[in-house]
């Protein structure tokens, strides 16, 4: 389990974890390593700052207010 993974398990519901395969233009193939997280909105905010402090970045959010929940997707930061 990576870092940021533990990280996100202390904040949500559900967390999956894959990998995502991109082109590069130094490389031909990269692996990125792409989670996604069910999470109260409460927490939203407070898990964002710690994936930060890890190297991670959110990249995407669905917020479902129905039920209180978002769904948010995070990947390394990269400089490029």
């Amino acid at each position: 389990m990576s870092r940021a993974q533990a990280v996100c398990e202390e904040f949500c519901e559900e967390v999956e974890a894959g990998t995502r395969i991109t082109t590069h233009p130094t490389r031909l193939f990269d692996s990125i390593e792409e989670l996604k997280c069910t999470l109260e909105l409460k927490h939203f905010t407070p898990l964002v700052e710690r994936m930060i402090d890890v190297g991670y970045c959110c990249t995407q959010v669905q917020k479902d207010a129905k039920r209180n929940k978002c769904f948010a997707w995070f990947e390394p930061i990269t400089y490029d």
